[in-house]
This record gives structure tokens, sequence and C-alpha cells, in this order.
């Protein structure tokens, strides 16, 4: 029997997805989703001039796996039990929107009045991170892990510990 979470989608037509859909599971606008084409990281297709621009599904899902390996972000999406289901949309991306925090939010919390620093801490893998467009997403779960870990390292070692307002300040953009 089939996973509740997957979805049979049996038509060719189901191969193309609207612009609507596509921003939707990517949480970017229209303008974001043409400038993603024409890096040709994805594929539009556009049967007539004028009509309904549709993006090819596989394309996004292709676009979020290089994602996930560019910023070494484990693949978190459950198995499919048959080729022919496909993921939700909102597990596509390498972690959920709803679990997404943006650089101020991170900044405010670590008292950083630049991304430079927060940027090489996602590349020592710290806490995950992707760049989409113009911007970075974080992973708020890992940024706070992140925080509990250091915590847990300053109270071992008897130093000052990371203050609760530290976290209180992460529970706060929730």
């Amino acid at each position: 029997m089939a996973n509740v979470d997957q979805l049979l989608l049996p038509f060719p037509e189901r191969e193309y997805v609207d612009m609507k859909r596509a921003m939707k599971i990517l949480g970017i606008s229209h303008s974001a989703v043409r400038n993603l084409f024409l890096e040709e990281k994805i594929a539009i297709v556009d049967y007539r001039k004028g009509s309904r621009k549709r993006v090819k599904y596989s394309s996004i899902v292709e676009f979020c796996d290089r994602l996930r390996t560019e910023h070494a972000i484990r693949d978190r999406r459950p198995a499919l039990d048959s080729p022919h289901f496909r993921h939700r949309d909102e597990d596509l991306l390498p972690f959920p929107l709803s679990d997404t925090i943006g650089i101020k939010e991170v900044q405010d919390v670590l008292g950083y009045s630049t991304p430079t620093p927060i940027y090489k801490m996602v590349e020592e893998g710290r806490f995950e991170a992707y760049k989409l467009g113009m911007g970075w997403r974080f992973s708020r779960s890992s940024f706070a892990a992140y925080l509990e870990r250091v915590r847990e390292r300053e109270t071992r070692s008897e130093h000052r510990p990371v203050s609760h307002h530290s976290l209180a300040l992460l529970e706060a953009h929730s």
C-alpha cells in the first residue's frame, strides 16, 4: 500500500506545474522563478507567446537536490515506494519553509552586525543554510541545535553559557 504522504501522478501533463505552484514550492516570487530559468537552473515551457508558463517539475526537484548537495545538507525526504510517486511539495527544499529563518534573525541571536562570520560558520558545517537567489535561508532547527551544543560545551568548560535570551530570541522569530 502506498504511503499517504506520496502522490501517484500517472498523467503525462503532471510533468509540468504552473508558475504559482513553482513559486509556492520554492518560496520565491515570479521574477525569482524567471531568474532561475534565465540562469538555466530550472526549465520553463512556453507553448505559445502570451500563454501561461509551465515549469518542468523534475527541474524543480533537480534544483532542490543540487541545493542540498552544494550546501552539504542531508536529504530528509522519506523514501518513495515507487518511481511513479512524488514527494510532497513541502519536502522538496533542503528543509521546509516552515523551518526557515533569515540572516537577520541569525545575526540578532549571535550578535553580529555583518553576515560574513555567519557564512563562514555555515561553510564550517556548524548549522545548515543554503542560498537561493540573492538571499540565504537558515534551518531554524539546525541553528537551535548549534546553539544548544555551544551552551553545553560552555557549561562543561565552566564559561558563561549561551544565555536563555539567545534561545528566546530564536523562538521569538518562529
